[in-house]
């Protein structure tokens, strides 16, 4: 039970909705373990809600799917006061025209860093407490120049991010009343140390994005996003990854899932709960030979299936009898392994990159082979890189060097 000046904050995160596995929509999944969060917000009534990013899993996602996120997330701000920031996987612009809404009903949606300029977010609490909320939504390399105040653009990607954590933590603490105040800090980045899941977008959790654990700001709490595995915040900050509610991939198979509880109290340290969820449909790979498949196929259940089976023999309607066997499940890939035979090497695993040139390395190619023209050939592949960087991550390209532009294309000199 918490004490009359303690106030009681949510953590989830990384909700990825219209993720698929193997082709497998998640929705479903996702679903029940919206259902759990909400009925845990309902039990506990906290007296704020964190979302520290990736509501969406790519800017592709239906407006069904987007509806449905949209409401879960009013059922929590009819709770409390709902904060959501934007992650890597987020559309900006949604994120902004959904701010506009949301306002009205506690649901925040912050695409810009907060809490630098006095600009904290303030959520009440009781007896006159209230707790001040810095936010650093995930942001782009090639857009931290529109970042009011960011460094200069010869600093590092880490030097800059260190740079906003260390000015929103001033900004937090500046006037802060300790006997009546509390100080949050959300955001979604990937800090050095944090033990990766594996189902996070691989360009994103490189040290070239890497944060120092050093300089998140000592708050009460610090809410990350943007590591599925739920885990403590690397060095000495007291935080968490709050993680995906559900396995987002195979690499989580049999992780447990959760939310966050957390209390904080003037003075006094923060004290987290793991509250465990379910996490939708469970995923089992399984290796082996078809008795220990029957054997096992019981427990099974309603799962999502990768089976690799071991036979003396080639067996043409193995995967048939696999999914007979298995009725009740969703087997999404079979492999057959025959004793002796060598797989082919044009065949790619689950999981496998398959050995050969990226195609910004055959565009690279081609440019020294046959030149750019007037243009430098640096010039060209960088301009490339950042287009094909722009259709991974889901967003529009940004040149830096737009910004230098005195006048119009075509306009007066």
């Amino acid at each position: 039970m918490k004490g009359d000046l303690a106030m009681l904050f949510l953590h989830t995160s990384d909700w990825h909705a219209g993720r698929t596995t193997y082709n497998e929509p998640r929705m479903s999944d996702l679903a029940d373990a919206m259902a759990e969060i909400i009925d845990i917000a309902k039990q506990h009534r906290p007296d704020g809600i964190l979302h520290s990013g990736d509501l969406i899993d790519h800017s592709r996602v239906s407006h069904t799917d987007i509806e449905r996120v949209v409401g879960w997330l009013a059922e929590l701000a009819a709770i409390a006061p709902t904060i959501v920031v934007t992650g890597n996987h987020d559309n900006i612009a949604l994120h902004r025209y959904l701010d506009k809404l949301g306002r009205l009903h506690q649901l925040h949606f912050v695409s810009q860093p907060r809490g630098a300029n006095g600009d904290y977010l303030i959520v009440p609490g009781r007896d006159g407490t209230r707790a001040r909320i810095g936010v650093l939504p995930f942001i782009y390399p090639q857009r931290m120049t529109i970042v009011p105040g960011a460094q200069s653009w010869s600093s590092t990607y880490r030097e800059q991010l260190a740079d906003l954590q260390a000015r929103i933590a001033a900004g937090l603490a500046d006037g802060l009343d300790p006997r009546s105040e509390v100080t949050l800090f959300t955001a979604h980045m990937h800090v050095t140390g944090a033990g990766l899941a594996g189902s996070e977008r691989a360009r994103h959790t490189t040290e070239e994005f890497a944060v120092d654990p050093n300089a998140i700001p000592a708050v009460d709490y610090a809410a990350f996003g943007h590591i599925h595995q739920p885990q403590p915040l690397p060095g000495r900050a007291v935080g968490r990854y709050a993680g995906s509610p559900i396995p987002l991939d195979f690499g989580e198979a049999g992780q447990q899932k959760s939310v966050t509880l957390v209390t904080v109290e003037p003075g006094k340290p923060a004290v987290c709960e793991e509250v465990p969820l379910r996490g939708g449909r469970a995923l089992i790979e399984f290796d082996g030979t078809w008795d220990e498949l029957q054997k096992q196929a019981g427990t099974i259940g309603d799962a999502l299936c990768l089976v690799t089976l071991h036979t003396p023999v080639f067996e043409p309607a193995l995967a048939q009898r696999v999914h007979t066997l298995l009725a009740k499940a969703r087997v999404l890939d079979v492999q057959q392994r025959v004793a002796g035979a060598q797989p082919r090497n044009d065949v790619v695993e689950p999981g496998q990159i398959p050995s050969q040139r990226t195609l910004l390395e055959s565009f690279e190619q081609y440019v020294q082979e046959h030149g750019a023209g007037i243009a430098s050939i640096d010039t060209v592949t960088s301009l490339m890189s950042e287009f094909l960087a722009a259709a991974q991550d889901d967003r529009d390209p940004h040149f830096p060097v737009e910004a230098q532009l005195s006048t119009p294309i075509g306009g007066a000199a």
